[in-house]
């Protein structure tokens, strides 16, 4: 059974000859545990999609139910507890508190909740080892390069008991290798922790990491692909021969 079900959803910005659509008629259903990736050139809606899902935008039309909670209905005050409750964010800009070291910032999802530091301390272990910043759990954010910051913050996404990781162009501030190491830990962080990943991109070298891609183009779902068991290589064929 899906755990993210879109229905009909439009969306519009601006009025009269300038309105546009950047949304149009979208359905999409995401199972949970799945990899998906939203692929589009810039302009094509896989943003503002991506906003409407995590509640940042809000739709002109249609529906969006996660796990039988109605995100077009529901008051804000119940959006911002869905939001601290079920969905982590990777943001392409970081978004690391400077003035905060490396453990306190990954800890931070976890205070501002309320929830017990002590109960969660194994996992913190485990995630910050994961991902090879154990050693500068210590160091400030200045202190870092481009790809350990981004290592913070998907350690910071992570860290609490989200169902939902929404990661948007995380890659487009890492250079090519980092890039290939961060896609390659999000597989294996869906594949381990079994969390629901949306990635929004428009690369096809980072999307080869998911297990479903939609593409966009125009506001509108153009094709929907399924890795189908296909190594990294073979699916990335598949997506430039099903986007070209």
């Amino acid at each position: 059974m899906p755990q993210l079900v879109v229905t009909g959803l439009n969306k519009t910005f601006g009025e009269g000859e300038s309105l546009v659509y950047a949304l149009s008629d979208i359905y999409l259903s995401v199972n949970k545990g799945e990899f998906l990736a939203i692929m589009g050139a810039s302009g094509s809606g896989k943003t503002t999609l991506l906003n409407c899902i995590s509640t940042i935008d809000k739709p002109d039309s249609g529906s969006i139910v996660f796990e039988d909670f109605d995100m077009i209905q529901a008051k804000e005050s119940q959006l911002a507890d869905y939001r601290a409750k079920n969905i982590s964010y990777i943001f392409q800009s970081y978004n690391l508190v400077e003035t905060l070291t490396v453990y306190e910032n990954v800890i931070l999802p976890l205070q501002i909740q309320g929830k017990s530091i002590r109960k969660y301390q194994k996992k913190i272990n485990d995630v910050l080892g994961k991902l090879a910043i154990q050693n500068l759990k210590n160091k400030f954010p200045n202190q870092l390069s481009g790809g350990q910051r981004q290592r913070v913050a998907t350690a910071r996404a992570l860290i609490d008991d989200s169902k939902l990781l929404i990661a948007d162009e995380p890659t487009g501030a890492l250079d090519s290798a980092n890039s290939e190491n961060l896609m390659s830990l999000l597989q294996e962080i869906n594949q381990m922790f079994g969390i629901t990943i949306l990635l929004v991109t428009h690369d096809p070298a980072a999307a080869k990491y998911s297990s479903r891609m939609v593409l966009l183009s125009d506001g509108q779902i153009t094709d929907d692909i399924e890795r189908n068991g296909l190594s990294n290589d073979l699916y990335l064929e598949e997506i430039y021969r099903r986007t070209r």
